[in-house]
């Protein structure tokens, strides 16, 4: 690596780290002004059952909930320092997705045995840990499993154990799970970990209710930190393009080349560096917010949620020209069906994981699995009964696996009608001049 590169990469570790501490500073800030609810409203979140939909900011308050996402931030920060993970776009996904999830069904307290579980596959497929890490931290979208049985009827030491026992087989059954099941849909959905937490969701309540566990629906929802949280958004959102730009030497130079990218198995970080990255994760940011604001709904945990993941998997597969078509499909399905605005807007953010099917096959097909992806995800939730944090994740996976061969069915047939009409066009010019005339 040249001395140019090097010092490129020193930038954009010292410019991350800035970036890092900013966003922690706001949620110091938030934490001290909502201090004297702190306490009560962290034990509500982390004793709550976090399923489907669990608001935090309901059930914690402001502070509490930013202190919540601030311990699990430090958490993964010092999990791939101390593992000298490499940042790559997907660790920069899994990353941010987890941290979005933090306002939204995720806490300290569930998401640990699931990462024990995660060391301990390690330890016993003879495997670094940090290459897994990634997976895991996925993964973590069982969280909520943890939750529901910590905190049901019984003694809680008895609950405890079993759930710390569920949550270390949930993580060290992911990443062989996980690599299997990628082939159904190809990598055309974004979101891998959270199709296969679906189906492994699905397997563990049909076992837990068949014990007559019960799980008890919930849906609430924040109304009252819409401002806050626009305001928050915004600052760091311009922030990332502005280290972004810093990065790629005071340029926007090269972004064109990314959103000619599919976003198919790309890692951008890999591709076209730490700038871009940051660039493109911005923009997506602010693309999230405005969607958001002219449908009319107001921001929430969930929703926050939704935003942090697309920004997340701007460094791994995402830009606006390939998420812009499912946003446009999932919403028009909710214009053309009676739909929730928050239910229509959270389908929508977390439906462009599917965005490498708008990249490769064009904006029509992104649009017709983003209106696919409304109507499944609506349905689908009661198959792992709401303990499966990536719904979404499921239902693309879902969509991409059935809409793959029907796509593939006309884009077929339309090349092979493309090449039979050439190919008659150049019959008829062969006939209609000598090789006098064409030479």
């Amino acid at each position: 690596m040249d001395e140019f590169s090097c010092g490129r990469l020193q930038k954009a570790k010292n410019l991350t780290l800035i970036l890092a501490f900013a966003v922690l500073s706001v949620f110091t800030y938030f934490v001290i002004i909502d201090k004297t609810n702190i306490i009560i409203g962290l034990k509500n979140i982390v004793t709550s059952p976090s399923t489907l939909i669990t608001d935090f900011l309901v059930i914690g308050g402001l502070g509490a909930t930013f202190l919540n996402a601030f311990s699990l931030f430090i958490f993964n920060f010092i999990l791939i320092k101390s593992f000298r993970v490499k940042i790559s776009g997907l660790v920069l996904a899994a990353f941010f997705t987890v941290f979005g999830f933090s306002f939204f069904g995720k806490n300290i307290f569930n998401v640990l045995p699931i990462y024990l579980g995660g060391i301990m596959y390690a330890k016993f497929e003879h495997l670094d840990f940090k290459t897994v890490l990634p997976t895991i931290m996925f993964t973590s979208a069982l969280a909520p499993f943890i939750s529901a049985m910590a905190f049901s009827s019984g003694s809680f030491e008895e609950a405890y154990l079993l759930a710390m026992i569920l949550g270390i087989v949930i993580g060290f059954i992911a990443t062989p799970l996980a690599k299997k099941m990628v082939s159904f849909h190809e990598g055309f959905n974004l979101y891998n970990l959270g199709f296969t937490g679906g189906l492994l969701g699905a397997v563990i309540t049909s076992v837990l209710k068949a014990y007559d566990f019960n799980i008890e629906p919930q849906k609430l929802i924040s109304t009252k930190y819409h401002m806050v949280l626009l305001i928050t958004c915004s600052m760091v959102f311009l922030l990332m393009i502005s280290v972004g730009f810093y990065i790629n030497k005071n340029s926007f130079s090269g972004y064109k080349e990314l959103l000619k990218c599919d976003g198919l198995k790309s890692d951008f970080v890999e591709k076209y560096g730490y700038g871009l990255s940051f660039i493109n994760m911005g923009i997506n940011g602010f693309i999230s917010i405005t969607f958001i604001l002219l449908v009319g709904e107001t921001l929430s945990g969930p929703l926050l949620a939704g935003i942090l993941t697309i920004v997340g998997f701007s460094a791994f597969g995402k830009h606006p020209l390939n998420i812009t078509p499912i946003l446009f499909g999932v919403w028009l399905a909710g214009a053309t069906t009676q739909v929730d605005k928050f239910v229509l807007v959270l389908s929508a953010l977390f439906g462009t994981a599917m965005a490498p099917i708008s990249g490769v096959y064009g904006p029509l097909w992104g649009v017709v699995a983003g209106w696919l992806h409304m109507s499944v995800v609506r349905n689908i939730g009661v198959v792992h009964g709401g303990l499966n944090l990536y719904n979404n994740g499921f239902s693309a996976g879902i969509v991409a696996g059935v809409l793959l061969p029907v796509i593939r069915t006309f884009t077929n047939r339309k090349n092979k009608f493309k090449d039979k009409y050439l190919l008659k066009r150049q019959e008829l010019y062969k006939n209609l001049y000598s090789e006098e005339d064409l030479d």
